[in-house]
């Protein structure tokens, strides 16, 4: 996982392809201008999922993983929690190839934050359960996007 302020983004340029195509994006666009529904930026390789959910309760989720794709993400408007999963994992729903996604439960986790402009990367195979009830919140609205970011390996262009 990278974890930071978005306006902090750049610092890590030259790591994938894919991100410094975002980067550069993000330099020209205001994400908070996409529409809800999936929006590309470069072809499949870059894409930006817009969505509208309601924060959810750790226990009523399970950790994702990605096999293509890393996961970049941010809210934009209301703010959430999520999980990165460590230790033992149990497969809880096989990966679905056509989707790039799968579930697993964990022993343990490390917390974070999208509020305040934050963002957080998760990487390929790192499992992540995004979309978390916010500290004493309750559930609540949120606008976010997920940024995809194909790995290098998978880059066509």
């Amino acid at each position: 996982m990278i974890y930071g302020a978005l306006e902090d983004l750049g610092r890590y340029r030259g790591m994938f392809r894919s991100l410094d195509v975002l980067i550069d994006w993000l330099a020209e666009h205001d994400p908070a201008t996409l529409p809800v529904g999936s929006n590309p930026i470069e072809g499949e390789n870059v894409f930006a999922n817009v969505m509208e959910a309601t924060t959810r309760a750790a226990a009523d989720a399970h950790f994702e993983t990605h096999h293509r794709y890393m996961d970049l993400q941010i809210d934009l408007e209301g703010r959430e929690a999520f999980k990165v999963a460590t230790g033992a994992q149990t497969l809880v729903e096989p990966f679905n190839e056509a989707d790039d996604f799968e579930l697993v439960d964990a022993a343990g986790s490390i917390d974070g934050d999208l509020a305040e402009g934050k963002f957080a990367i998760f990487m390929v195979n790192e499992p992540h359960m995004p979309t978390l009830v916010y500290g004493e919140d309750g559930p609540s609205s949120v606008k976010k996007i997920c940024f995809k970011l194909i790995l290098d390996e998978y880059y066509q262009g």
